[in-house]
């Protein structure tokens, strides 16, 4: 790193303005100067010796007092080098303006807009400047402006391209469609030709019931033939984002369970693993074994849903009944673990919540030496079917190339042929202390996409029981009296744990002044948590990478030419829940 980092000074003198290199995170950040930066992010994309193909977010931070008010941030990732990088940029609050990026990351495409919509910046030869999140009439101002409520500004959407009765009809004006009663989705004019051809404008969603979640497709189609899909997002945008503004850092772990809540457990881990980095703490043993075991059962659950779900979609019930059997037994664990079943709250910073009993442990064992017999009961079922192959085979391909460009990660991106897995190269828990493999695709299709998570569940259950069989006791919480709470035990009979328990949780703990960013693999890709402390006891800012978001950037790509039946077979490939896609 230290050598591309002088060949960067060496070739952009007067681009690179300044290095932050955060030896105690092995993070660096490179601060170029707005009018550059396609200049650099380009060498850095296309350099041998650079490689940064993989685009893994774009965010944003608010600083009011400052100059140059805004910053951009982009998080790139190196691929074939492993390696990580940030790139940021200010901007003047009169001007908030920077190049756009898409010609050299397609995936930049639905990551600029968010920014755009949630912060205002503008992106110059962006394809399609518009809020993505938030309505595209929404005039109340951008929501991650420090300077916007967190209780929002009073607003109600105006549909003003639906006319009013009292309206006279379009013919009484010159026979001209008045720019009020224009809509946003207009299927483009079909050329003139002998051969007459029509092309159909259809929404799909967001009440649609296999759409997992609330939202919106507008298809413009050629016959069944899927000329364009544009994804319609924010129909259940929450603002977790702002939130956490004004939370404590403990206090934004139950929010993260509303995130995917299908795989809750996931983003606990994600989340406080950020902290953690952030902290600079380390967990014991013990903790990091449970933490472990835990993220692999969440994984089970979450493909198991998958299955069931998908299989439902295409006309397959017996699937659905038969994965959730299993899955019930794994959430009956869960309610036995913390007393939850779907958003479960259990990880802590530092820790988890509560130990595994002897009585869990067997249970689990037990589950485990059934567990792969059902995987293959759900395999002769669908995998030789031939409504299932004819709906998944060669349906939804994406390239290798293609699944980087659009910052595709998890199953998505391994069904293409890239054998990335953050748990590999990245790892974390014990991942590295137990023997698994990564299974990866060829075709890219949405076969080879179920085939992954097929294969990922039988890698889960060996993983689990190396975990259970390595186990070692100890304590589940890390011992670091400034950031984590002692023992309930100690606080029922120990005045100065007493005392300590209440500044934690009425003041919080206040972190270092520094940003992080941590990746997990989650079931559905690559989450991801960028933290901004300003050292007090509430994030300054936090930005949640989701793969469900970035995914739905890749849906038109994968869309075009296949039929309209096969929509729902995409929404499934990519496992998206919009709690998380919106947040």
């Amino acid at each position: 790193m230290q050598s591309l980092i002088e060949t960067l000074m060496t070739r952009f003198p007067n681009a690179v303005l300044s290095i932050e290199a955060d030896t105690e995170r092995s993070e660096v950040s490179v601060n170029v100067a707005a009018d550059r930066l396609v200049d650099v992010a380009r060498f850095l994309h296309d350099a041998p010796e650079a490689s940064f193909n993989h685009l893994t977010d774009i965010c944003s931070v608010d600083y009011p007092e400052d100059q140059l008010r805004f910053e951009v941030v982009y998080h790139l990732h190196s691929l074939p080098h492993n390696r990580r990088l940030r790139l940021k940029a200010r901007l003047a609050e009169d001007s908030p303006a920077i190049a756009s990026v898409t010609g050299i990351w397609k995936g930049a495409e639905f990551l600029e807009r968010e920014v755009y919509d949630m912060m205002g910046i503008r992106f110059s030869d962006h394809p399609d400047l518009r809020r993505i999140l938030m309505p595209e009439d929404y005039a109340e101002g951008f929501p991650l402006r420090k300077d916007f409520p967190t209780e929002g500004r009073g607003w109600r959407s105006q549909f003003d391209f639906i006319p009013r009765l009292d309206e006279p009809p379009a013919e009484a004006v010159g026979g001209e469609i008045p720019e009020n009663q224009k809509q946003v989705f207009r299927a483009e004019t079909p050329p003139s030709g002998s051969r007459r051809r029509e092309e159909l404008l259809l929404n799909m969603g967001p009440q649609h019931p296999s759409t997992h979640g609330v939202l919106r497709v507008v298809l413009e189609l050629d016959g069944e033939r899927i000329v364009k899909a544009t994804p319609d997002l924010g129909y259940l945008h929450r603002g977790v984002e702002k939130l956490s503004e004004g939370l404590a850092y403990m206090q934004i772990i139950p929010h993260t369970d509303r995130l995917d809540y299908v795989c809750a457990m996931a983003n606990n881990y994600a989340y406080v693993r950020a902290v953690e980095k952030l902290l600079g703490i380390s967990i014991p043993e013990r903790a990091e074994y449970i933490r472990t075991i835990v993220a692999e059962m969440q994984r089970i659950i979450g493909h198991l849903f998958w299955l069931g779900t998908q299989a439902l979609d295409i006309g397959a019930m017996t699937v659905f009944f038969w994965t959730f059997r299993e899955r019930e037994v794994l959430l009956d664990m869960f309610e036995k673990l913390c007393g939850a079943r779907l958003t479960l709250n259990y990880y802590r910073i530092g820790g988890v919540d509560s130990d595994f009993t002897p009585d869990l442990v067997q249970r689990l064992k037990t589950f485990l030496d059934t567990f792969p017999d059902k995987v293959k009961e759900y395999d002769s079922l669908i995998a030789s079917n031939r409504i299932w192959l004819g709906r998944t085979k060669n349906v939804a391909v994406i390239s290798a190339e293609d699944a980087i460009n659009f910052g595709c990660t998890g199953p998505v991106l391994r069904g293409s042929g890239v054998a990335y897995d953050i748990r590999k190269v990245e790892p974390y828990g014990v991942y590295d202390k137990v023997d698994w493999e990564v299974p990866v695709g060829k075709n890219g299709d949405t076969y080879d996409r179920y085939w992954i998570r097929m294969e990922e569940m039988r890698q889960s259950a060996r993983i689990i029981r190396q975990c259970l069989d390595q186990m070692p006791p100890g304590p589940i919480i890390a011992d670091v009296p400034q950031y984590i709470p002692p023992p309930k035990q100690q606080v029922m009979r120990d005045m100065e744990s007493l005392i300590h328990h209440f500044i934690i949780f009425t003041q919080g703990f206040k972190p270092p002044k520094a940003e992080t960013y941590c990746a997990t693999e989650a079931p559905k890709g690559e989450l991801g948590f960028f933290i901004v402390s300003d050292g007090s006891a509430r994030p300054y800012r936090l930005k949640i990478r989701s793969p469900s978001f970035v995914h739905m950037g890749a849906f038109d790509h994968m869309a075009r030419g296949y039929l309209i039946s096969d929509i729902i077979t995409i929404f499934g490939t990519y496992d998206i829940v919009m709690g998380e896609c919106d947040r």
